[in-house]
């Protein structure tokens, strides 16, 4: 079939690009804003989300040829979905909450996918596009409310391990006392940046594997489990080696603290890798 995407940067199509990318830049530079400061903090849970982007627009670069072959037309679909993300975003301006304004920006982008290239290649590029939405952090409060739950069965654990080791210790809540010292739990020991880095990397596992969708679902659905004992294992690590060596050993500035976060995240890449491979098994679908 005749390419029919260049026919969109003719010179008639201009103005309604420029519109449109003004619109964008315009409408949603506050958004790219709270997005950096959610990214970029200290504790930050997305700290992953600068590469989203990048990785949608390689998945939407590697079917070029496909799309080279698709027939571009447009939606009103599309333009009703681009009002509507405005309108969300402009609520979401007004009442201060801005991780609406996270959604509506994928919406946004969508809703022009659909209007100037039409049905047909905004399907085609319909995960890389859902992708977009693992750069939208969540509320807070939505990510406290899971992590308390989460931090206490990893806590909980983290506590076998010196149970086998026969340690002494006096559990608290998730303030944790040795002989000659007590130790707290804290809010970046939840293993919530595992869970969520684990899941956008499931839904990418996903798109690639050929199964069927009931073996995909058990790659999600092992992804909580798995993050909690990892975490729990981390926990206990910092614990003895705080116990063992002192608390500065294992403080949040110590390389040994941020060194088992990559550690748990590697061997969690590592367990989804083995999943998907021998369990999953793509070849027999």
């Amino acid at each position: 079939m005749k390419n029919t995407i260049p026919l969109l940067i003719k010179k008639d199509n201009l103005i309604l690009w420029a519109g449109l990318i003004a619109a964008f830049i315009a409408c949603f530079y506050p958004t790219f804003e709270w997005l950096h400061y959610k990214y970029s903090g200290g504790n930050s849970y997305f700290s992953h989300g600068y590469l989203i982007p990048f990785v949608s627009a390689y998945l939407i670069y590697q079917m070029r040829d496909e799309l080279k072959c698709l027939h571009v037309s447009s939606s009103l679909t599309g333009f009703v979905i681009i009002i509507f993300a405005l309108l969300i975003h402009l609520l979401g301006i007004i009442g201060d909450i801005n991780f609406i304004s996270g959604f509506a920006l994928v919406g946004y982008i969508s809703g022009v996918s659909l209007y100037l290239f039409g049905k047909s290649l905004t399907s085609k590029i319909a995960f890389p596009l859902f992708f977009l939405l693992f750069m939208c952090p969540v509320p807070d409060a939505f990510i406290d409310m899971v992590a308390l739950p989460f931090k206490s069965m990893a806590t909980s654990l983290s506590m076998v391990f010196f149970d086998l080791l026969d340690i002494p210790y006096i559990r608290e809540g998730f303030k944790i006392h040795f002989a000659d010292s007590t130790f707290v739990v804290g809010s970046p020991c939840n293993g919530m940046r595992s869970l969520i880095s684990f899941f956008a990397l499931g839904f990418l596992f996903l798109y690639f594997i050929r199964s069927k969708w009931w073996k995909k679902g058990l790659l999600l659905l092992v992804i909580p489990p798995v993050s909690i004992v990892l975490n729990g294992l981390r926990i206990a690590i910092l614990l003895y080696i705080a116990n063992t060596f002192g608390q500065e050993a294992a403080s949040p500035e110590s390389f040994l603290h941020d060194g088992s976060g990559l550690v748990v995240f590697l061997l969690g890449l590592g367990f989804m890798y083995i999943f998907v491979r021998y369990v999953v098994d793509t070849k027999k679908t």
